[in-house]
């Protein structure tokens, strides 16, 4: 894999995940 590539590959990877991890816990605690 070239490494001027990874940047641009997990930034967006970082933010999905941040996004879902923070979608899951706001459905968790609304919930109860």
């Amino acid at each position: 894999m070239n490494a001027a590539r990874v940047p641009g590959l997990v930034l967006p990877l970082v933010y999905l995940c941040g996004l879902v991890a923070v979608l899951v816990w706001y459905w968790r605690h609304r919930g109860e």
